[in-house]
């Protein structure tokens, strides 16, 4: 018998290598394949760390800025910032809220806030100081007068338009008496000002300490709505005020003689004990302030659109 190999193992051999190879190519491509969706998921795992490690430190930034607030402490200007002490998904704490000691006044911190701003370069804006001189207002409960109170707030109030790049003038820049008609024909002289604010306070001797918050007076002519509704909205955010919204009436001298969006600011009620207290601190009046010029701020971006 003849030792050849049968005439079929050759063949046999050459397709088990083809289909032996095909094997190790496609298992190398799965292995690629495998080796490529890896290093897709870890890039993907990797994109989603980096954006969210992004977005917290926007929003540690934002809401560092946002809870900022600033207190007098051991006699100069503080910032602090507000502490989460709840109990949810963690131990509760003590503290309401951390002092960053930098020895920086608040004049300071606000100065270095707005370097890069002109000064004037946003417009001239009227600041009225209501009452005066021999009419003052409303007494508090302590007998405390209106008039007084009305022109602490009006030179915090031209301190923080002056930084924020505003021209402002005093219609009552002392205790004197200025008449109501002087004060609009004072605001009438100026070239173009972007509004009027009239500094007042409110009461309701009925509420019996019932009414608080802060709201707007104005006479029905352009702008002069947007503009209350711009400054109240503002100032009740900054301060946690209640809202009393915009109102008309037509015999207020300072909105109706003038020519210029002007409303009468009521910064809150001398009658309510618990608001009064924070009327009288430097802290709510700096606050007060920030949140006119921020509605100031506000309308003024109303009127360009």
């Amino acid at each position: 018998m003849s030792s050849r190999a049968p005439y079929n193992v050759p063949y046999e051999d050459s397709e088990r290598d083809r289909k032996k190879k095909a094997f190790i190519r496609k298992r190398k491509r799965m292995r690629r394949l495998l080796i490529l969706s890896f290093f897709a998921v870890v890039l993907l795992i990797l994109a989603g760390i980096i954006a969210l490690f992004v977005n917290i430190i926007k929003s540690s930034i934002r809401s560092r800025e946002e809870r900022m607030k600033y207190v007098e402490y051991e006699g100069e200007y503080k910032e602090i910032r507000l502490v989460d002490n709840s109990t949810v998904g963690k131990k509760r704490s003590d503290a309401f809220f951390e002092i960053y000691d930098d020895n920086r006044t608040l004049s300071e911190i606000k100065a270095e806030r707005y370097k890069d701003i002109v000064p004037g370069s946003k417009g001239i804006v009227i600041v009225d100081a209501g009452h005066g001189g021999f009419d003052g207002g409303t007494a508090d409960a302590n007998g405390m007068l209106e008039k007084d109170l009305n022109l602490q707030i009006s030179y915090k109030l031209k301190d923080e338009l002056e930084l924020r790049g505003y021209s402002v003038k005093l219609t009552r820049p002392d205790d004197n008496f200025v008449g109501l008609t002087d004060r609009a024909s004072i605001a009438n002289s100026l070239d173009n000002p972007v509004c009027l604010i009239s500094i007042h306070q409110n009461s309701n001797e009925e509420s019996e300490g019932g009414a608080n918050g802060m709201e707007a007076w104005t006479y029905d002519r352009e702008w002069c709505k947007e503009l209350g509704d711009a400054v109240v909205e503002a100032a009740a955010s900054k301060t946690g005020a209640r809202n009393r919204g915009t109102h008309f009436r037509k015999n207020l001298v300072v909105t109706s003689k003038t020519t210029m969006p002007a409303i009468i600011f009521e910064c809150g009620y001398l009658t309510d004990a618990a608001e009064t207290e924070k009327l009288w601190s430097d802290e709510y009046q700096e606050l007060i302030a920030e949140g006119i010029v921020d509605g100031i701020d506000n309308f003024v971006n109303i009127t360009k659109i």
